[in-house]
């Protein structure tokens, strides 16, 4: 059965903006992520789009914009999609107190495809819990 990448890119997304991405969105760390991965261009543009589209305001339009992203980072750059994942997860583990939700997470990854040995190592660079 073939993956509905889409949903699962939005479930990930949801699951992050219960955390303050936009903050992390707006970092010199995702500045500097995005001009290592030279990904600076996709984010504007996806940015761009969804102030542009007329039903989206609001903290919304960084939401869509950031799924977007992911999903062109998971299309194109299927190497750097974890990586993009747990950079923003790095960030934000720094900024809150709480759990992240790291197994679901994981879980949608596999979803995605990736396997656990990917994530595993992905994961253990990543030191908030």
């Amino acid at each position: 059965m073939p993956r509905d990448t889409k949903k699962i890119i939005k479930r990930i997304t949801a699951r992050l903006f219960t955390y303050p991405v936009e903050d992390y969105l707006a970092s010199g760390e995702f500045f500097d992520f995005c001009r290592n991965h030279d990904a600076g261009d996709a984010w504007k543009e996806y940015l761009e789009l969804s102030r542009d589209t007329p039903d989206i305001y609001g903290r919304a339009v960084t939401k869509n914009a950031f799924g977007l992203f992911l999903h062109h980072i998971f299309h194109r750059r299927p190497d750097e999609f974890l990586k993009a994942v747990t950079h923003c997860l790095s960030w934000i583990s720094r900024k809150i107190s709480e759990r992240l939700p790291l197994d679901e997470l994981k879980s949608d990854m596999r979803d995605l495809g990736y396997s656990d040995r990917d994530l595993e190592t992905e994961f253990l660079s990543f030191t908030g819990t």
